[in-house]
Parts: C-alpha cells; sequence; structure tokens
C-alpha cells in the first residue's frame, strides 16, 4: 500500500475540491468546530483533511486526514453532527492560519500532524481575503477542558497561559460535552491507525 506522504503528494497535484466550515466557529459561544479542505486525486478519489478548530485557545486541536470519494465525503457532512457550510479556500487558509497565531501567543503549538497536512493550502493566497476572524472571549483565552483532557494536559495548558498572560487574563472552564470525539465516534472521521502511524513516520 503506497504510504500516506505518497498519496497526500499526489493529491497536492490535484485543484480544490471544496472547503467547508463549521458554522460553529462563528456563531457559537464556543467558537469550536470542523474545518475541512479537499483535493481531487488523480484516481477520482478526494484527499480530505479535517482540522479540529479551537477558537477561544488552542487553535489547530487535531487534524485528521482521509481519502475517501466525492459521494462518501457528502454523505459523511450531510449525516455529521455539525452545520456545515461552504467557505473560500481562501478564507479557509485565513482562518487556520489567525487561529494558529492566536494560539502561538500562548505558547501552545498546532496539533501534532498538521505540519504534515498543512501543504494541503499550498497554491491558496489567504491575502485575497479580506475578512479577519475573531478568537477568545473578550481578547482573552478560555481554555475549555473536555472529558478527554487529562490533569496533566489541563495543567500543561494553564501554566502555558499563566506564563504569557498572567493570572487573571484567562479562563479555564470545564464542559463534560466538550468535544465532537464521541459524536464522530464510528464514522470514517475517527483515527485510522495505519494513517497515523504513517503521518508520525513521515
Amino acid at each position: 500500500m503506497q504510504s500516506f506522504a505518497g498519496r497526500f503528494d499526489a493529491a497536492l497535484t490535484g485543484p480544490i475540491d471544496r472547503c467547508m466550515v463549521s458554522e460553529a466557529l462563528f456563531n457559537s459561544p464556543t467558537k469550536f468546530g470542523s474545518l475541512l479542505v479537499s483535493r481531487r486525486m488523480p484516481d477520482g478519489r478526494l484527499c480530505v483533511v479535517r482540522m479540529l478548530i479551537d477558537g477561544l485557545c488552542l487553535g489547530v486541536k487535531s487534524v485528521h486526514p482521509m481519502f475517501c470519494y466525492p459521494a462518501q465525503l457528502t454523505e459523511l457532512v450531510e449525516n455529521g453532527p455539525e452545520d456545515i457550510i461552504s467557505i473560500t479556500p481562501q478564507a479557509a487558509k485565513k482562518l487556520v492560519e489567525q487561529a494558529i497565531d492566536f494560539a502561538a501567543k500562548f505558547g501552545i503549538e498546532p496539533a501534532p500532524g498538521y505540519r504534515k497536512v498543512a501543504a494541503v493550502f499550498d497554491g491558496i493566497d489567504a491575502s485575497e481575503c479580506k475578512s479577519d476572524f475573531e478568537f477568545g472571549r473578550d481578547g482573552q483565552p478560555v481554555f475549555i477542558a473536555g472529558p478527554h483532557d487529562t490533569d496533566q494536559r489541563i495543567g500543561e495548558i494553564t501554566d502555558k497561559l499563566s506564563a504569557s498572560v498572567g493570572e487573571g487574563n484567562y479562563t479555564v472552564e470545564y464542559d463534560e460535552a466538550y468535544g465532537l470525539d464521541d459524536e464522530l465516534a464510528g464514522t470514517s472521521w475517527t483515527d485510522d491507525p495505519e494513517l497515523d502511524a504513517d503521518i508520525d513516520a513521515d
């Protein structure tokens, strides 16, 4: 089987198929949701990169690549737990870049694997998008810890926030329902061990 890197490189020769984003990133107080970018591959399939964006603090929280046919992607989006809307490639790239820049202010890096798939935006000029996106709450970071965040992880993030902006200039909240991992269980968006191993190895 061709490695993830090989399949991904093949996808980069194809055009952007579609860019989509969760409405929750714009009209929900959590500013939390998926951003999807797909490119057409020579064999008719799509290479799809789904980034889970935390617009309150973490930036790119997780990355899930997959390969599928266009009809399969449509079905996943239509039957998924989020309200997904179309977005221009330029706006999608700018949203991701600004989310990363916001998190970087607090010493928070994008999710492992992001650098391996960032090239999905190659050839797209984010400066063509004239909109700017808002992050945080009233300008301050808000770390919402979910059910999958360990005490160690929570401590690491709060330490970074304390060091970067100081006590009283950020908020930590806990929400047992926060996150999409459970809702996505059983779909093709869940982690693929082979893809994960390829991303780590490449």
